[in-house]
């Protein structure tokens, strides 16, 4: 299911193809986050106007409205979404971090409280593959137990127990084999809980029964930059090189290619949509701030010579305009662009993989002081050392 087709020599990168029900994933690979079905603001026909490969969905939200019966007699998600391609569905273990005011958590179950209605929803690990697997996801994850980033150890190793029993729960409750199962490996920032998490799942496997891939979750919940890159860095020895490794919730574009460094072949997060709603624009020459006066009359692109449509069609200032007269399609063709933004950066890590000159674009990208998109990243000296390579080892690891 999944081929390695290119590594680089010089980190852990890998250029690959996962094989899925509805189309092929060809990695590294961003999914644009669609929470409940879609993306905000955009259409699935734009999805595709983007080049998205695959799109992630939310199965706690999904399950909350319309819920399975619905999206079932519609004729499953992607008739629901009028979505064709490939979907990953987010089990609901994040929501047991963001949501902890209105959630109780048993080894059984998770117990959520709608803040919405007040309806209790109740998720098990059976009910969560059954959900999954009714309304057709292509890639389902298991429930798992997300902790705080700063959570105590003990915590932790209590939240890698619950998650090591639900991942076996699910594992015993996947019965379509057309659709993909992966656990995810907890333990926040401490390497020998990962390393514990990790082998545990890998344990569970038997000669007719495999996971489909590897997911790292509990990383960027608000843990110190520092701790997010050498957790990361750490994690690149152990993961196993048959299956494809999917860094759940990550993130900015920085993220994603020290992420591919390290053997990362899946990403998503939801930066592109929400800095697009509040008007940053990320472009190759970094951040932009699409409602400053500057652009009034500005006639140029979003992006000099990006492909999608919202550069092709429209101006800087008409954009601004839009914002400022409170018109959504502002944030649209915003969101539209910061897309097809991360979707063009993984397409050019994948032709630097194949040329065999991804330790250069490494190089030159976490050196380019405009790949700077948030308060807190990292500059170039501060990440860590690859064997035989150029880095220098800075204040992560000493």
């Amino acid at each position: 299911m999944f081929e390695v087709l290119h590594k680089d020599s010089r980190t852990k990168a890998r250029r690959g193809r996962l094989k899925l029900k509805r189309g092929v994933l060809e990695t590294p690979a961003f999914m644009p986050v669609g929470t409940y079905g879609a993306v905000r603001g955009l259409a699935a026909w734009e999805l595709e106007a983007c080049q998205a490969p695959i799109m992630l969905c939310n199965t706690y939200h999904l399950a909350s409205r319309p819920g399975l019966e619905s999206i079932q007699k519609l004729g499953g998600l992607h008739q629901f979404n009028s979505w064709k391609r490939p979907i990953l569905t987010d089990s609901g273990g994040f929501q047991v971090f963001s949501l902890s005011s209105f959630r109780k958590i048993t080894d059984e179950s998770v117990q959520f409280r709608d803040p919405l209605d007040g309806k209790l929803i109740e998720l098990t690990p059976e009910k969560v593959v059954g959900l999954q697997e009714g309304w057709g996801s292509d890639v389902m994850m298991v429930l798992d137990e997300c902790p705080p980033a700063e959570a105590p150890r003990e915590q932790i190793i209590n939240a890698v127990r619950r998650t090591h029993l639900w991942a076996e729960r699910s594992l015993n409750a996947w019965s379509n084999p057309e659709l993909n199962l992966f656990p995810i490996v907890q333990g926040g920032t401490h390497i020998d809980l990962r390393v514990q998490s990790l082998d545990g799942i890998l344990a569970m496997e038997t000669p007719d029964r495999e996971w489909s891939g590897i997911a790292i979750g509990g990383l960027s919940v608000g843990e110190k930059k520092e701790k997010f890159i050498s957790t990361l860095y750490n994690l690149k020895e152990i993961l196993p090189e048959s299956k494809v490794h999917y860094l759940m919730g990550v993130g900015t574009p920085r993220d994603l290619v020290f992420g591919v460094a390290c053997g990362i072949d899946m990403f998503d997060c939801v930066i592109p949509s929400r800095n697009a709603r509040h008007g940053i624009v990320m472009t190759k020459r970094g951040r932009l701030s699409i409602q400053r006066a500057e652009h009034k009359e500005d006639s140029r692109p979003l992006e000099e010579g990006c492909d999608c449509w919202t550069c092709q069609r429209y101006s800087r200032a008409f954009i601004r305009h839009l914002f400022f007269t409170g018109d959504s399609l502002g944030q649209r063709l915003a969101t539209l662009h910061n897309v097809r933004y991360f979707l063009r950066l993984m397409e050019e890590v994948q032709l630097a993989l194949e040329r065999g000159e991804f330790h250069r674009f490494l190089v030159d990208f976490l050196a380019n002081e405009e790949t700077l998109y948030l308060g807190g990243e990292k500059h170039f000296k501060d990440y860590p050392a690859f064997p035989n390579s150029s880095f220098t080892l800075g204040a992560v690891l000493t």
